[in-house]
């Protein structure tokens, strides 16, 4: 009889045991308890924390460890703001939520709908706005400073978006080589751009190029220059050699020092934006970095 009771005992005791491990601790950020639950919360509002959030909630889809990783950062984001001196207190946060109610012509019963549509709590809500406010002071006081994004790249970019439209326009820095055709044997064109490509670096040149010559040709525009050689500049990369071509009696290469986009009123129309989607690519690999360095400053024990 005894037996017996202990085994119901020890049986009572499992099932409780097994109705704790629903809700087991999966992570530890210093003193931060992270709980399953929490995760599984996440995941079942996520399409809600998607709409206050997208500057957090990046991604399409995200797994139980993604989401960890999210809340792991969140808890860093917080505590090196609050070290500058950075506090996002319930009352910014109400304040920010009533900015927005005015902005959306909403009273707190339309809002309240709306989030119990979206199968999310108030509480909920108003901690994701709370993330979202410290996760911009953070990209702005934190990330952004170590971001740079340069004439030349927002250049490079629109180009590349607008490659084959005609309209582009240019303007180039280049060194001219030339040799007289009648001093070469072979005129075959990938020999000449191995050879001056191999003048580079050595200085040395096969003895039917000892006659090559250079000239140096700064900020011409595609007016001072052929249609035929303004097509193959188009094409050249700077920093490379263009597709040789006979001018005069000449075989030419060119090699591209600089090229720079000509500002056009389409170009400044969309300049900031892709100043801003260059800053946005280079912020994520710049933030990702920076979370890698920090993690070694935490006492975080993972074992989802």
């Amino acid at each position: 009889m005894k037996i017996l009771f202990l085994v119901l005992i020890l049986g009572l005791g499992s099932a409780s045991a097994q109705e704790k491990l629903l809700d087991k601790i999966i992570a530890v950020v210093n003193t931060k308890v992270i709980s399953l639950s929490e995760i599984t919360r996440i995941e079942e509002t996520l399409e809600a924390r998607k709409e206050v959030s997208p500057m957090i909630y990046t991604e399409a889809t995200y797994t139980q460890k993604a989401l960890l990783d999210l809340v792991i950062r969140a808890f860093i984001i917080r505590d090196k703001i609050n070290t500058q001196g950075y506090v996002i207190n319930d009352d910014a946060v109400e304040s920010r939520i009533k900015m927005t109610e005015e902005r959306l012509a909403l009273k707190r019963a339309d809002l309240l709908n709306f989030l119990k549509l979206k199968g999310i709590t108030y509480e909920e809500y108003f901690e994701t706005i709370r993330e979202t406010m410290e996760f911009n002071l953070f990209a702005s006081k934190i990330i952004a400073p170590l971001v740079s994004v340069t004439e030349q790249e927002i250049k490079n970019e629109y180009y590349k978006r607008n490659s084959s439209n005609n309209a582009l326009a240019f303007k180039y820095t280049l060194v001219d080589f030339y040799v007289a055709e009648s001093n070469l044997v072979d005129k075959d064109e990938k020999k000449f751009l191995a050879v001056l490509q191999d003048y580079q670096l050595t200085g040395k040149l096969p003895e039917e190029y000892r006659t090559l010559e250079s000239n140096n040709l700064e900020n011409l525009n595609e007016d001072n220059i052929s249609k035929e050689l303004g097509a193959i500049l188009k094409t050249t990369s700077e920093g490379s050699f263009s597709k040789p071509i006979i001018i005069n009696g000449h075989l030419h290469a060119f090699y591209v020092q600089k090229k720079d986009l000509v500002e056009s009123q389409e170009f400044v129309k969309f300049k900031e934006q892709i100043q801003n989607d260059i800053f946005a690519e280079k912020g994520k690999a710049v933030t990702n970095n920076w979370f890698d360095r920090e993690y070694g400053n935490y006492y975080i024990k993972n074992v989802l």
